[in-house]
């Protein structure tokens, strides 16, 4: 069941000259992180953290009720949910609202994506806490937060253009997250199930990665599912080993 919880702090007065505080959502399906996030910024005076939500449909009924300046969002979750999706949806009805993502996914494979999608910042969950806080204030500036890893990426991707060592460029994100599903061995039907989409779109979605990825047949696309969801678990060194298969 969608759920979302709001939390009522002290409202910014800036007639009595208090600072406005910017007004944060959180994402994530997971309780005890919402609560070492919420604890997180509650002792910065500057950040609001009025509600939280674990999937996307009560993300977007919250932002649909009440204005935010922010959110902080994960790339998994609850429901099925597909955090990619989320950020174009939420900026589709409110452009002018600041994404960051906090994720444990590897930022080589997503964070160009949620960038792409409209985020304007990507931290992984294992980053320090004066990380996280610099790049939450950095997007709620309007300004792009990345580690200087990813900001190398970027610069490469705008002098040489695409994504030549990404082998799983020319795939879309709904695609890619199928692909990760299979290779953590769920079935067409269950695929289905979690994503809330018919039977036949997921065998759609397995048939266009063949094509895309030059596979000759399903036992080559699990393999290389396989080997994708593996080297996502364990960062860019299996995957650097990964595409040379």
């Amino acid at each position: 069941m969608s759920r979302h919880n709001t939390l009522r702090g002290p409202a910014s007065d800036n007639a009595s000259g208090h600072t406005k505080r910017s007004r944060i959502l959180l994402v994530d399906d997971h309780p005890l992180l919402r609560l070492g996030l919420r604890t997180l910024l509650s002792k910065d005076s500057s950040l609001q953290v009025v509600a939280e939500c674990e999937d996307a449909r009560s993300a977007l009924a919250h932002l649909r009720a009440e204005p935010l300046d922010g959110v902080i969002l994960d790339i998994t979750l609850n429901g099925g949910s597909d955090g990619l999706e989320l950020i174009k949806s939420m900026l589709s009805e409110h452009p002018k609202i600041h994404i960051l993502v906090l994720s444990a996914h590897d930022e080589n494979l997503y964070a160009m994506r949620a960038l792409a999608a409209g985020a304007q910042g990507y931290v992984m969950k294992g980053a320090a806490t004066e990380t996280l806080k610099a790049a939450i204030h950095t997007v709620l500036s309007g300004q792009i937060a990345v580690s200087k890893h990813l900001e190398q990426r970027l610069v490469h991707h705008a002098v040489c253009g695409g994504h030549r060592s990404d082998p799983a460029a020319p795939l879309s994100d709904r695609e890619l997250e199928v692909l990760l599903r299979i290779g953590k061995g769920q079935a067409s039907c269950e695929i289905a199930s979690a994503l809330g989409i018919a039977l036949k779109t997921v065998e759609t979605h397995r048939a266009n990665m063949r094509r895309k990825l030059l596979l000759k047949s399903g036992a080559q696309l699990l393999r290389y599912a396989v080997a994708w969801s593996h080297a996502e678990d364990h960062g860019q060194t299996q995957r650097t080993m990964f595409a040379r298969l």
